[in-house]
């Protein structure tokens, strides 16, 4: 069975991109934008078309990061899906942007933290551990405040955040040696999307959404929301 052609989204973190994935990263377009990631992003399909050789009709599934993350990023990028998947319907695999940050690690051995900044002293927060490329959920996406984060941690763990250098010295004297920095920087990419996605649809653990139903994970209420009083449910 041939392997299939992903074309993954990503509109979360400190940069906005798609990427090309079958087997193998293909092409990969990465952006830092005051403009909408939106027009940037649909602008470069067909510069990826012409120099990849392939055309969207081919795609065999969409992948994106639906967070935690910018609210706005997150709303773009669920944009950016909803309109190829009105000329190209796929079946669309949902990734969270904390899974994407432990992909920066595949196969580590130990446990492995994902941060993002939720800001308000708080942080978005999961844990994972690979075992032969399968990524075992310890502890599931949840907001906490930083001083509440010690507390989820009970051995060595390797941290991963794009924004890891704000709470160095908070960690470093409340975890100690729990708290390992990672070898280099981490990051949040449309890379990072397909290839996740890819693992999951070869293990068979890929989960499938209609792009018209699908909303992001925002695991707290946005500024607007907070002042109407809406909650999280």
């Amino acid at each position: 069975m041939e392997a299939p052609l992903i074309l993954a989204i990503e509109t979360s973190g400190k940069t906005g991109g798609i990427a090309l994935f079958k087997e193998i990263l293909l092409g990969e377009i990465a952006l830092t934008s005051k403009k909408s990631y939106s027009t940037i992003i649909f602008n470069s399909l067909p510069f990826l078309e012409k120099n990849l050789g392939f055309f969207l009709k081919d795609i065999d599934y969409y992948a994106i990061d639906i967070g935690p993350g910018s609210f706005t990023g997150l709303r773009i990028g669920l944009s950016i899906l909803k309109g190829l998947n009105l000329a190209f319907p796929k079946p669309v695999i949902p990734v969270s942007s904390l899974e994407v940050l432990a992909t920066n690690f595949i196969n580590y051995s130990q446990s492995i933290v994902s941060l993002i900044d939720a800001y308000s002293k708080e942080v978005f927060l999961a844990s994972y551990q690979w075992n032969d490329f399968y990524l075992k959920i310890k502890i599931p996406p949840i907001c906490i405040s930083l001083k509440e984060l010690p507390q989820y941690i009970k051995n060595p763990s390797l941290f991963v955040s794009e924004t890891l250098e704000k709470w160095n010295e908070f960690f470093e004297k409340s975890l100690k040696n729990f708290f390992i920095k990672p070898p280099f920087s981490p990051y949040l990419s449309a890379g990072l999307v397909a290839k996740l996605a890819y693992i999951k649809l070869k293990q068979g653990i890929a989960e499938f959404k209609n792009a018209e139903e699908l909303l992001p994970l925002y695991l707290k209420p946005s500024e607007a929301e907070r002042k109407s009083g809406l909650k999280i449910t």
